[in-house]
């Protein structure tokens, strides 16, 4: 799903522009699979993530210029993704006709549901009911079926437009980081799961059913203020903590099982959130059920985790213990052929790639 959509098929650089710095990769073609050609990435010190990358045109677009030359990338067009915070995005129940009588149905929801004007947004629709209850005929055919919204500022994308304008790239889809992270850690598992990734600002929770993402939120819990809580703790500067919020273990300041105390805390409020949204998902799924227009109600199976954050050691467990949940790390690169002499740099930087290697995908079909 992407508000503007790839055309004929060739070599695309999936870009992800985060808070802490930009992720690229480059596929190529094997035998039917992505292979890996290249990749790049920046890191920003903590000072500076708050700054937007994304409002700096001149300067971001100098920095993927810098990137490309550096691995030797060369697509010339490019997919990026918008962050699941800056994008509104409900399961809607609508009457079932035809799709200019449908888009006007979708758009008379989305003014109820939706506090921007319309015309500041860009909207773009998918239909979800499964194909099987879709062809249901007679009297138990479907008056209703089930759509799924998106919603972007129109300035965010201008924004976005500009700087791979500015870096020389054609941007040939812009979509949201939700179908990125879907197709990098999830693929053609259709059971019912929960997408965590914990970014350097936010931490974006997902609940994914059939491929599909159902519910969206996101909480301004991230790797900075875990990196400030340990600065703090340990009485150090932010960079200094930065380098050893992940070394807790070596240091002797966990149990079995946990995590470093001076994080509860903020891991807490994550795991507050996932319960909020694996209740609010439940209600969701209930009442659409309840109109016939999905499959029967279904709970989360299991949690993904990716992102930087998602490295914090012990996390996994830390999760699993306090939800009842299997929770696990996930593999952006499980879909991805690559050279097994890279597989310890790939595991390390992994879980910052899973939105850049979602991206790159889409030329795929994954």
């Amino acid at each position: 799903m992407a508000l503007f959509g790839i055309g004929k098929k060739s070599s695309y650089l999936g870009i992800d522009i985060g808070a802490a710095g930009i992720k690229l990769v480059e596929f190529r073609e094997q035998g039917g699979r992505a292979k890996l050609h290249t990749y790049a990435y920046t890191e920003r010190p903590p000072a500076e993530l708050n700054a937007n990358l994304i409002d700096d045109v001149a300067g971001t677009s100098a920095i993927i210029k810098a990137m490309i030359r550096r691995s030797k990338a060369t697509a010339v067009k490019a997919v990026t993704g918008l962050p699941i915070s800056s994008v509104f995005s409900s399961v809607l129940s609508v009457p079932k006709m035809a799709d200019k009588e449908q888009k006007s149905a979708i758009e008379v929801q989305a003014r109820k549901i939706i506090s921007v004007p319309l015309e500041e947004l860009i909207l773009d629709s998918k239909v979800i009911t499964p194909p099987e209850l879709l062809k249901t005929k007679g009297p138990d055919a479907l008056k209703n079926i089930q759509v799924l919204l998106t919603a972007a500022p129109k300035n965010l994308v201008s924004k976005y437009l500009a700087v791979f304008r500015a870096s020389g790239l054609e941007l040939a889809s812009l979509e949201t980081e939700a179908f990125a992270l879907i197709r990098s850690l999830v693929g053609k598992d259709k059971s019912t799961l929960m997408v965590i990734d914990i970014g350097a600002l936010r931490t974006s929770v997902m609940v994914v059913v059939g491929g599909i993402p159902y519910l969206s939120r996101s909480i301004d819990v991230g790797g900075l203020k875990l990196t400030k809580a340990a600065a703090a703790a340990l009485g150090v500067s932010d960079y200094e903590a930065e380098a050893m919020k992940n070394d807790f273990r070596s240091m002797g300041v966990m149990e079995a099982g946990g995590i470093p105390p001076v994080f509860e805390p903020l891991v807490n409020q994550i795991v507050a959130e996932v319960n909020f949204s694996l209740k609010l998902f439940s209600g969701l799924d209930t009442q659409i059920s309840a109109d016939k227009t999905a499959a029967p109600p279904k709970t989360v199976e299991k949690i993904i985790l990716t992102g930087g954050g998602s490295l914090l050691p012990n996390l996994d467990v830390y999760l699993a213990q306090k939800l009842n949940l299997r929770v696990f790390r996930g593999d952006p690169w499980a879909r991805i052929l690559y050279p097994e002499e890279v597989r310890p740099l790939l595991d390390e930087i992994g879980p910052r790639f899973s939105v850049a290697i979602g991206l790159a995908m889409r030329e795929f079909g994954s």
